[in-house]
């Protein structure tokens, strides 16, 4: 099977790059187990627990609702302000499902915090075939959280090499 390496970037803008060895989109940080306080991942401003809203995404790509999870996660960010990027985005995110197999579930692996307004979740979806690796970025502005970047990819690899080196430290 070939994988293809597809990096997309959620900012302004989308980069796409093919590569015979992986895919690659943009993606994922860890994300702590949510509370059982918190119901609501996000209001008309922005996402008030960033945590309630990976899990609220990957239960929406593990119901096969696809247009919920990328609608509810870049809602009122950068990232909508251009529809054709999150439209690239979505068929990426089906490509990548067809090849490794439908998410059954998630693993967040790691969540790190630069001061208190920026957040990465690294996370693996746990497909069928081989887990991906999604990197979730949030910036909080206010009281309010907003998903800044996200990439996906299939480098397995190269996580078991960024834990291994953050252990050493």
């Amino acid at each position: 099977m070939r994988v293809i390496t597809l990096l997309l970037f959620l900012t302004t803008t989308i980069l796409l790059a093919e590569d015979k060895k992986r895919m690659v989109f943009s993606d994922g940080t860890p994300r702590p187990t949510p509370s059982p306080t918190t119901t609501q991942s996000s209001t008309k401003a922005g996402i008030t627990d960033p945590a309630s809203a990976i899990n609220k995404f990957f239960e929406s790509l593990k119901a096969d609702q696809l247009e919920v999870a990328y609608g509810d996660l870049v809602k009122n960010t950068i990232i909508s302000a251009k529809p054709e990027n999150v439209q690239k985005l979505k068929e990426k995110t089906l490509q990548a499902i067809d090849t490794f197999g439908p998410i059954k579930g998630y693993d967040v692996v790691e969540n790190l915090e630069i001061g208190k307004s920026l957040v990465r979740t690294t996370c693996l979806s746990l497909n069928e075939d081989l887990p991906l690796r999604w990197r979730f970025y949030f910036y909080r502005n206010g009281d309010q959280w907003r998903l800044v970047d996200l990439r996906v990819d299939d480098g397995i690899v190269e996580l078991f090499e960024d834990v291994a080196r953050n252990r050493k430290k």
